[in-house]
């Protein structure tokens, strides 16, 4: 069956398109803003999205439309709205398989929903072999956050690379390397909607609960539970030191101290909050750290 997205924020008109398109033998969810759809996108990926173009919350059914073409380039896209074409921005409704303008009928609504969904079809069949027929929820969640604030983005890839790096020298496995990428690049958003949905997405699951914990403390002083020691996840105690490594030189007392200073502080007067064992990984790549940040 078919799945469908409609991205409207006016309730009656949600609820109408949903019940015609659920008519026309598809599924169908609502999303009541350009983040919330990409976030439900992240979710399950639609063969069609049915987008308004005026939405709350700063960003609109072009932005959209550009996320969708970028991140998932299968799903068709029918914007349905109450302002008609200008054909002043046509650059605008580039891969737009249709444009229903308000009021709309039934049968427009089911004419523009199956000629998408042929295009989706089309679209898929001709996709090169191997390429996902999905798409990796962190790349979609990150054009979310990146959207709204880059300084966040540029962090949470800072603490990626270190964790990643720490996570090697430890010995760990390709695919706990990744939920250690995917955890650092969601930590910094723990607590917005973004990671809500983020922890019911199953490639994301594992990640999440790495997030979660990365604010524990060896010593049983950080939060969520106060958890101590080896109760912390490996995952969770090396984001927890990735992250500390990256923060430290931002605080008004440490600004300009070189990667060794702060390898120093870290293994020193914060050892008690961290991992000996990820402190001395840190030790044994704190050179590379000191040569790449010449």
């Amino acid at each position: 069956m078919s799945y469908v997205l409609i991205v409207e924020d006016q309730a009656p008109i949600a609820r109408l398109l949903r019940t015609w398109v659920i008519g026309e033998g598809a599924e169908a969810v609502v999303a009541s803003s350009a983040e919330q759809a990409l976030l439900l996108a992240a979710q399950r990926v639609p063969a069609v999205a049915m987008c308004d173009i005026r939405l709350p919350g700063g960003r609109d059914g072009f932005w959209l439309v550009a996320q969708l073409r970028t991140l998932l380039p299968d799903t068709a896209v029918v914007m349905t709205t109450g302002l008609p074409p200008d054909p002043t921005t046509t650059d605008r409704y580039a891969g737009v398989t249709d444009y229903v303008v308000k009021p709309f009928t039934r049968e427009r609504i089911a004419e523009a929903l199956h000629r998408a969904l042929a295009e989706h079809d089309v679209r898929t069949a001709a996709a090169p072999d191997g390429r996902a027929r999905g798409t990796d929820a962190t790349t979609t969640l990150l054009a979310v956050l990146h959207a709204t604030d880059p300084a966040t983005e540029r962090h949470g890839r800072r603490v990626a690379g270190l964790s990643v790096r720490l996570g090697r020298a430890l010995g760990l496995a390709d695919l706990d390397l990744r939920d250690l990428e995917h955890a650092a690049l969601l930590r910094d958003v723990r607590r917005t909607d973004i990671f809500a949905i983020a922890r019911d997405v199953p490639y994301l699951s594992a990640a999440s609960a790495i997030a979660v914990a990365a604010g524990e403390h060896a010593d049983g002083t950080g939060f969520p539970l106060g958890l101590k020691g080896q109760a912390i996840p490996l995952g969770a105690r090396i984001v927890a030191v990735a992250t500390a490594y990256c923060d430290l030189p931002g605080e008004p007392a440490r600004r300009g101290l070189t990667p060794a200073q702060v390898v120093e502080v870290l293994c020193g007067e914060h050892r008690d909050r961290f991992d000996p064992d990820v402190l001395r990984a840190l030790q044994a790549i704190g050179p590379a750290l000191e040569s790449s940040a010449a």
